[in-house]
């Protein structure tokens, strides 16, 4: 008997850390690095997630995400993606984000993507829905043969509800988050890790997750990225 009110446990808690972090921003890699060019396509797959602490040890949570992209001009992108895991539990989180070239060097070695969007959430089993606008801004920078890419940035989603659950009062209407990367550029393929600092803002103690942050603010986060390129004109 409790060994089956133990498991019943591991398995509640496990359920709440995948729900829990659904809502906590950064469900996946960064959609927009650099602008593609006009016509260009790619398909992505994201796999990864903020990091728990889980029986002692540190892991990421495994969420999942597939995404589109295409160059709708010249430093100009538009990218969209669905959160695959949050399915699972009976929720529809969509992204939706704008790709913009702000700044490109003289040799377009280097360069600043400026992306505002909006994530959307839809629980079909009570009927909720809720949408959170996002901004973020990331610095790349190519190099050597391949043109691979360095990347880093500051993001932030909002909130736009006033009250948390039970009437509570919502105390902070932003979720801040902070992104290192590196992207390894091929002719069809794209690879992606990154690593995210989200939440630095918020004390990560007395919550039910046991969330691995610096400082004892936010959480760690791991992620990564496959790209398939098509379509470029």
């Amino acid at each position: 008997m409790n060994g089956f009110l133990e498991n019943t446990q591991v398995m509640s808690r496990i359920f709440s850390l995948i729900v829990l972090s659904v809502f906590l921003v950064s469900c996946n890699s960064t959609r927009v690095v650099k602008t593609l060019d006009k016509g260009e396509q790619q398909i992505t797959g994201s796999f990864g997630g903020p990091a728990i602490i889980f029986s002692g040890a540190p892991m990421p949570i495994p969420l999942s995400s597939v995404g589109y992209a295409i160059g709708l001009d010249t430093g100009l992108t538009f990218a969209g993606g669905l959160n695959t895991t949050s399915l699972l539990f009976g929720n529809a989180q969509l992204d939706l984000t704008l790709g913009i070239n702000a700044f490109t060097s003289e040799n377009e070695k280097f360069g600043l993507t400026v992306s505002p969007g909006v994530n959307l959430f839809y629980g079909f089993n009570g009927g909720d829905f809720s949408i959170y606008p996002q901004l973020e801004g990331i610095f790349w920078k190519e190099y050597g043969e391949k043109n691979n890419l360095f990347f880093g940035g500051l993001g932030t989603w909002v909130e736009l509800d006033r009250e948390k659950a039970y009437g509570e009062v919502q105390k902070h209407e932003l979720m801040p988050y902070i992104s290192l990367g590196h992207q390894f550029t091929g002719k069809k393929w794209n690879f992606q890790l990154e690593a995210r600092y989200i939440g630095f803002t918020y004390p990560n103690d007395n919550i039910v997750v046991d969330y691995l942050g610096p400082f004892s603010t936010g959480t760690s986060g791991l992620y990564f990225g496959v790209t398939r390129k098509f379509g470029k004109q």
